[in-house]
């Protein structure tokens, strides 16, 4: 077994006897055992919403309307070119 293999964590969880049910059927259905079942159903989850809140998906749209925006930058107001006086003062540049 690979050292990224070790199962050495555990969780525990409670739930009631109809949730429990549910889950041992569905976990029967596909053959595999409740931890299995259980791990591999909260893992996937995970990953979903760690997706949601890492990636930005655009519209087409929006997709086009930031890459305008990308390439052609509107020019620097006032208060912009301020900010970045005081930055290259504060940095000695």
């Amino acid at each position: 077994m690979a050292v990224k293999d070790k199962k050495e964590e555990r969780l525990e969880a409670r739930c009631s006897s109809e949730v429990k049910q549910r889950i041992e059927r569905a976990a029967e259905l596909q053959g595999r055992s409740i931890t299995d079942f259980l791990v591999s159903a909260a893992d996937e989850q995970a990953c979903k919403i760690i997706e949601q809140y890492q990636v930005v998906k655009l519209t087409v749209q929006q997709s086009e309307a930031l890459a305008c925006a990308l390439l052609n930058p509107p020019a620097a107001n006032a208060k912009a070119v301020a900010a970045m006086r005081r930055y290259k003062k504060k940095m000695g540049a």
